[in-house]
């Protein structure tokens, strides 16, 4: 039994025209709000607060950063302000090969039959250690 897979679910639906339901309700909203503005004000400070509304309700509706909509800058943006990330960088006290721990290998001696220790010195071992001190 085979069954056609929906091809484009990232797109919304364009409901009213070209706008998606949620581009309407945000323009519908803003104009609602700038007639209120408009039959309690006088003309003039009627214009001088619909024109940041309008703003806001054209990036809201139509600005996408990054394919992200604008609503989930502004909540990122928020989220940010209210709880920082603070990194800070501690430079290492002593260089990096005294730093850096030594890979051991146990190699079997044939002759004696037991087994010696010895250290093993990789090269990737400082760039495993620059990568180690950079990432914490």
């Amino acid at each position: 039994m085979q069954f056609q897979v929906p091809q484009y679910i990232d797109i919304e639906d364009k409901v009213i025209g070209p706008l998606t339901i949620k581009q309407f309700l945000y323009i519908a909203i803003a104009g609602a709000i700038i007639f209120i503005l408009h039959s309690f004000l006088n003309l003039f400070v009627t214009i001088v607060l619909a024109i940041p509304i309008a703003i806001i309700t054209f990036a809201l509706a139509f600005i996408k950063v990054h394919n992200q909509p604008f609503i989930n800058v502004i909540k990122n943006f928020l989220g940010f302000l209210k709880k920082p990330d603070f990194y800070v960088w501690k430079k290492p006290v002593g260089s990096i090969k005294e730093k850096t721990p030594e890979i051991i290998k146990k190699s079997l001696d044939r002759g004696s039959g037991q087994g010696k220790i010895k250290p093993v010195a990789k090269e990737n071992l400082q760039e495993i250690g620059w990568k180690v001190e950079i990432e914490k």
